[in-house]
């Protein structure tokens, strides 16, 4: 793993529920780190589904293994650039060398 090639600087959220006026649950994003990482976009696709088109990216985020980067999960999100990359699933690589977020940016 070439940490110079790692020149994005990205942050990792997780979802939290909180409770709105109404009492109705609603998922509200927690920033629990910002690292520097590797960008690799591996495909790409638009589809038109009742006249919208709509579009997704895949994209692998690879990050240095920290005690913060491995709490790592598909059920969190990736802001990059202002964007929202869904996180898919997580793979470590090596012996707890770096991770890869293997993460989608959907737009409708």
């Amino acid at each position: 793993m070439n940490v110079g090639n790692m020149d994005r600087r990205i942050q990792l959220q997780a979802a939290t529920l909180t409770a709105n006026a109404y009492g109705q649950k609603v998922a509200s994003w927690a920033t629990y780190a910002t690292v520097w990482a590797q960008l690799k976009y591996t495909s790409g696709g638009e589809k038109v589904e009742d006249d919208q088109v709509s579009s997704t990216i895949k994209a692998q985020f690879t990050i240095r293994y920290s005690t913060d980067t491995a709490a790592a999960k598909a059920s969190d999100r990736v802001v990059y650039n202002g964007d929202n990359y869904e996180v898919l699933y997580v793979q470590e690589v090596g012996r707890r060398e770096g991770i890869n977020l293997i993460c989608e940016l959907r737009s409708a």
